[in-house]
């Protein structure tokens, strides 16, 4: 994929995170309701090959620093045939933002995993997620949703104007912080100018 194609995606994802991290930043918002709400009502869908998926924290769980989070990604043929689709779940992770500051703040990948899906007429199945890797504290993370081998099918979308061009976008899936909630409303606040989303490694 072209770097330009990298940066139109990146940019999309952005505009998306810092929405969500926007509303997640309301002053009624405790550190607790912004992940309460972000798990249970911020679920985008990805729409692949006719493949509804969504994606929610298994058992209703809250995240915090040094957990090993588990997902749950929930995938429905809207279809009366079968259907096919890979995808590419990404977690990110962007350290708290100085209120004062105006420096662009990068994400780091914690974890990635493609997976194959493969289901038939007007099915729905549910695969667990498991992320070996322990939550680091006060940051703000990002479970993305990205279609895999369908970097041409994108290009030719962005080429062909806005409304084509979404219809491959990543989507950010979910939203949730290691931020101690009496910091996690300001925190919240200054991400939303700052976060800068990085390309997944391929």
């Amino acid at each position: 994929m072209k770097t330009k194609d990298l940066l139109t995606i990146a940019t999309a994802a952005l505009a998306t995170a810092t929405l969500t991290v926007a509303f997640l930043a309301s002053p009624r918002m405790s550190g607790t309701d912004a992940n309460s709400l972000a798990v249970t009502i911020a679920k985008p869908k990805l729409v692949a090959n006719g493949i509804e998926m969504t994606l929610a924290a298994a058992n209703g769980r809250e995240f915090k620093a040094g957990d090993q989070p588990a997902f749950e990604l929930r995938a429905a043929n809207t279809l009366n045939q079968p259907a096919e689709a890979a995808i590419c779940v990404t977690l990110d992770a962007s350290a708290p933002a100085d209120t004062t500051s105006r420096m662009v703040r990068r994400t780091d990948v914690l974890w990635q995993e493609q997976l194959k899906l493969a289901l038939g007429p007007n099915k729905t199945k549910v695969f667990a997620l498991s992320v070996r890797t322990n939550l680091p504290a006060n940051r703000l993370m990002m479970v993305i949703l990205s279609p895999v081998g369908q970097a041409g099918k994108a290009t030719a979308a962005a080429e062909a104007g806005p409304a084509s061009a979404a219809q491959v976008r990543p989507i950010l899936a979910m939203v949730f912080s290691t931020v101690p909630s009496v910091a996690a409303p300001a925190q919240a606040r200054a991400a939303a100018g700052s976060v800068a989303m990085t390309p997944a490694p391929r």
